[in-house]
């Protein structure tokens, strides 16, 4: 089943397969939000390198699709039928290489739908390109899927506290759907730009954009080569619609009711609730303050001398929360990571690494996580710095052991 972080994971994964693909490597890219959730990766099927790279070069208008209707316009229409009409992985990449302006559209990695996807992956398609407009080559990751996830959830902005942000806006279409338009600097590359793009509709609908200056060791241009309109353009054009009917319906897809119908999306606690319950469990002689620029629980934990970011989320029990809790303990284990079940049937997980989930050298991330048995997770998560893009190597203010016992605390019961 999708989740709203399974676009972060597949353009970490991308991004990586990408790195032995290119002419000029990669170094190994991880947004904050995979930074956060790279516990729950997923081992990915190396399309690329067991089918060899694909090129696909469109140059000159007479290559191109016309950008997609402007923002007033309907973006794809909603599909209820349950016929599902497979794309190849070069029938996607023209439909997609179609939607962009003039240039060179090189093939990284690629998916069509349907075409031996893992379990859970048959709802979504997507690719990386590196794309040249003619001012510099600058890798373009795109996807396509079917979420469970209402507008309000599939398309958010970054939190600026946890990743430096320039702007995020956020516009919502006549049709209830949402575009959300967030432009980002990056955290290791100087003069380094990260631009996202998200439109998601109502009926769980997503298209999702990620683009850089250049490549991501390396800018080469002062900004990626989409603007905020064609990124829009892009993400709205109608013409994805020919993916959504290639791509199997969602039982669980929430229903497409126009604003004024839909019912508010659930309210869990909210970012004062969830840091009022946290600070008293901190270890004695712990000083604590919330971290300041966040609009999420963000705390700033000091301890023995030692300052640490500290943050924790609390999701409610649910269907969704289960099938996590079964995608973790399926998956391999990080070299660093430790997993305990409890009698009850709750899964204890704590885990060290650095930028990446496999990566130990430096350690750069502490997590303690607990999935009961009814789908109710509590995580916490701990950087060796003041918030979460300048981590560094070093004692943290608090252990595992000691985020663990916080999170296994009968309070978040």
């Amino acid at each position: 089943m999708p989740t709203d972080h399974d676009f972060e994971n597949d353009l970490s994964c991308a991004l990586r397969d990408a790195a032995e693909l290119t002419p000029e490597p990669l170094t190994h890219l991880l947004t904050v939000g995979a930074k956060e959730h790279g516990r729950r990766w997923r081992r990915r099927r190396r399309t690329a390198v067991a089918s060899g790279l694909a090129t696909l070069v469109l140059v000159g208008t007479g290559g191109f699709m016309a950008l997609g209707d402007p923002i007033g316009a309907v973006g794809p229409s909603s599909t209820t039928s349950t016929e599902v009409s497979k794309m190849s992985k070069d029938e996607v990449v023209a439909l997609v290489t179609g939607l962009l302006p003039p240039g060179k559209a090189t093939v990284l990695d690629a998916g069509g739908t349907g075409e031996g996807t893992l379990p859970g992956h048959e709802y979504r398609t997507g690719g990386t390109l590196l794309f040249d407009d003619g001012s510099g080559a600058s890798i373009f990751t795109y996807t396509a899927d079917r979420t469970d996830l209402t507008p309000e959830r599939g398309a958010v902005c970054m939190d600026g506290f946890s990743m430096p942000q320039d702007s995020c806006n956020r516009s919502t279409l006549p049709d209830g759907s949402v575009v959300v338009i967030d432009k980002l600097r990056s955290d290791h590359t100087p003069g380094g730009r990260e631009w996202r793009a998200t439109w998601a509709a109502p009926d769980g609908r997503r298209v999702s954009v990620i683009e850089y200056n250049g490549q991501p060791a390396a800018r080469n241009r002062e900004n990626p080569p989409l603007s905020a309109e064609q990124l829009t353009a892009f993400i709205t054009a109608p013409a994805w619609e020919r993916i959504f009917s290639a791509l199997p319906l969602l039982k669980n897809a929430p229903t497409n009711a126009s604003p004024a119908s839909a019912p508010p999306p659930a309210a869990g606690p909210s970012a004062t609730e969830l840091l009022a319950k946290l600070v008293p469990l901190l270890p004695t002689g712990a000083t604590s303050s919330p971290a300041d620029g966040s609009n999420r629980p963000d705390l700033t934990v000091t301890l023995d001398g030692r300052t640490s970011m500290v943050q924790v989320s609390d999701e409610p029990a649910s269907a969704r929360g289960r099938d996590e809790e079964k995608s973790v303990e399926a998956s391999p284990a990080a070299p660093l990571e430790v997993r305990e079940k409890l009698p009850d049937g709750t899964l204890v997980v704590t885990n060290r690494f650095g930028n990446g989930k496999t990566a130990t050298d430096p350690i750069l991330h502490w997590t303690a996580d607990v999935y009961s048995p009814d789908g109710r997770h509590v995580s916490i998560s701990e950087w060796n710095g003041e918030n979460g893009y300048t981590a560094r190597p070093g004692a943290p203010a608090l252990s595992p052991e000691q985020l663990k016992a916080i999170v296994i605390n009968a309070a978040w019961r």
